[in-house]
């Protein structure tokens, strides 16, 4: 009897599986769903329901972004992922960016371009980003099966090529819509590049070759491919004469984005001509502007009112002069600059520029941001997703101040610089606080103060309140590993911790990466490190790589840890434990 029931139910188990097959959604009618799912992240999550939707993800996917280059293999993504249109390549830490990481650190393009050429016949999107890029591999890019049909390259504060190896990528890349070699660093190695792109590229959209130090750029080359190119609605050129752009500006009359060339060492004569040219009607983004001093408005006050975006970070611009033009930019949605624009820069900007979205004013040692120009920003500019400020001072209510008026912010960034020793308001616990109670939407926040600005009971807020958080850096924050663990606790989402100059050891971070579930990435400089370093081993995990480096002359010790799914890699530097 036992044994007929049991073969009943077997048989009706059978038919309901049989069942669910039949209802279960094909590959071509579940490829037709996804295709309409746009978010990276909805992709990633709709992955993981099974097998089959795993591989339809890969087989239908258009476009991947690999965070970090040594999180996987190159041809474990091709072997993924068969249709790609784009990818995005991340390779060093943001610490490259700041001269922070040793000498030959790595992240070398050769291998993922190489499996690129091989895997993909129709790629059009290729971006790069903090990675050392070698002539040849450019070369190697040039030879690619979709050469052809690449239309998007960028190269985003690479390093280790030069425009020699450019010059290949000009002549085959016929179909580039939009170049970029954005905050790289190239060594100028003349300017043939140019000649060949404009000899060979009639579509081309938008263009940056605003590097520092990239000067051999022929303005006979540029009016050439601006004449060929009649799509160009984006030239950015650089450490160009700007005395010389004129005649190229009269034939791009329709451009809508602009960085212009230099105003250094162009005496008297030549720089009435640069101020008097007269600039696109239609910019809505205006950029470069190198060493532009007040005399140089005039140019720039024609087109301020339909502005858009607007980067005065090179220019040699007045406090006045800041405040100036920035009474007439009521359209301003993007504003980058230095603190010469000062409190008095920020108040203008708060009576002006109500639709601000993004703010980032850099420091420099010509003036100084303080919590009055916080509170007017905060007070001035409700609209703000993006903010980075580098302050000589701050108050608990001017941070608060923030998070309840500027509640979309989605990424927020304080510094408080070094150079003013009278920070009278400390700690800034509470001001996190109520920063982190009003920006219920933040995702990526940075808090680089001084030591004993925020205390452990500060950190706990962070970890209360900014649950959404998904990349944080904190630097010379916090009292103990307790500070950090309370932190840990609390911030669930968190993918990417950067760490600078705190006083937490080994054990506060083994116990801080256990308790993020979510964490992908750790960068830390200045810790409590043991000449063993054996409290790490609280992080052995088959999928954890861990990279120790030791401290060397005028840097202290870092450590970097990241989930992989590939062996530990091979091209460190020497100094790598």
């Amino acid at each position: 009897m036992n044994h007929t029931r049991e073969g009943a139910n077997k048989r009706q188990s059978q038919e309901v599986l049989h069942r669910e097959q039949q209802r279960a959604l094909s590959d071509e009618n579940l490829s037709r769903i996804l295709l309409l799912i746009e978010s990276p992240q909805d992709r990633a999550a709709v992955s993981l329901v099974c097998r089959q939707w795993r591989k339809v993800d890969g087989n239908t996917r258009k476009y991947v972004t690999i965070a970090n280059m040594y999180a996987v293999a190159p041809a474990a993504l091709t072997k993924r992922f068969k249709s790609l249109d784009g990818i995005k390549l991340k390779g060093k830490p943001r610490a490259a960016e700041y001269n922070l990481l040793l000498r030959d650190w790595g992240g070398h393009a050769g291998p993922w371009l190489e499996e690129f050429g091989a895997a993909y016949d129709r790629l059009r999107t290729l971006q790069l980003r903090r990675v050392e890029v070698r002539d040849a591999d450019l070369h190697l890019l040039s030879l690619a099966p979709f050469s052809a049909t690449l239309q998007v390259m960028h190269l985003h504060k690479c390093s280790g090529f030069t425009t020699k190896g450019l010059l290949p990528l000009s002549r085959s890349c016929r179909s580039l819509k939009v170049l970029s070699l954005e905050d790289s660093a190239v060594i100028d190695a003349g300017g043939e590049w140019l000649h060949a792109l404009a000899q060979n590229n009639s579509v081309l959209e938008s263009l940056n070759f605003a590097v520092v130090g990239l000067d051999s750029a022929s303005v006979e080359d540029l009016a050439l491919l601006v004449g060929n190119c009649k799509s160009l609605v984006s030239l950015k050129v650089g450490e160009v004469d700007m005395s010389n752009l004129a005649g190229v500006l009269r034939k791009a009359p329709f451009l809508k984005e602009l960085g212009t060339g230099t105003f250094s060492d162009l005496g008297d004569e030549r720089m009435r001509m640069a101020v008097s040219i007269k600039l696109p009607q239609h910019l809505v983004l205006l950029s470069g502007l190198w060493a532009m001093p007040d005399a140089g408005l005039q140019m720039v006050q024609p087109v301020a009112a339909n502005l858009k975006k607007l980067d005065l970070t090179f220019t040699l611009l007045s406090t006045r002069g800041h405040c100036e033009l920035l009474s007439q930019c009521f359209a301003l949605e993007e504003l980058e600059a230095r603190n010469v624009l000062g409190d008095e820069g920020l108040q203008v900007l708060g009576r002006t520029c109500k639709e601000l979205r993004r703010l980032r004013v850099e420091d420099d040692e010509e003036g100084y941001i303080s919590q009055r120009g916080v509170v007017a920003v905060a007070q001035g500019c409700a609209q703000l997703r993006y903010l980075v400020l580098y302050l000589c001072d701050i108050t608990n209510a001017a941070l608060a101040m923030l998070g309840q008026s500027c509640v979309h912010l989605t990424d927020c960034r304080i510094v408080l610089g070094a150079r003013f020793k009278g920070v009278a308001d400390l700690p800034l616990d509470d001001g996190v606080k109520f920063l982190l109670k009003g920006c219920v939407n933040l995702t990526r926040f940075a808090l680089y103060l001084r030591h004993k600005a925020l205390t452990d009971q500060g950190l706990a807020h962070i970890g209360l309140y900014g649950h959404k958080l998904k990349w944080l850096l904190i630097g010379c924050t916090g009292e103990s590993d307790v500070g950090l663990v309370h932190l840990a606790i609390g911030c669930q989402q968190l993918e990417r911790l950067e760490v600078r100059d705190c006083p937490f050891g080994e054990v506060g971070f083994a116990n801080a990466v256990v308790a993020m579930k979510s964490l992908k990435y750790l960068w830390v400089q200045g810790y409590g490190a043991t000449a063993s370093g054996g409290h790490l081993l609280a992080l052995s995990h088959p999928c954890l790589h861990i990279e120790v480096f030791p401290p060397v002359p005028g840097q202290p010790e870092q450590l970097l840890a990241y989930y992989a799914l590939t062996e530990p890699r091979t091209d460190g530097p020497p100094e790598l434990k």
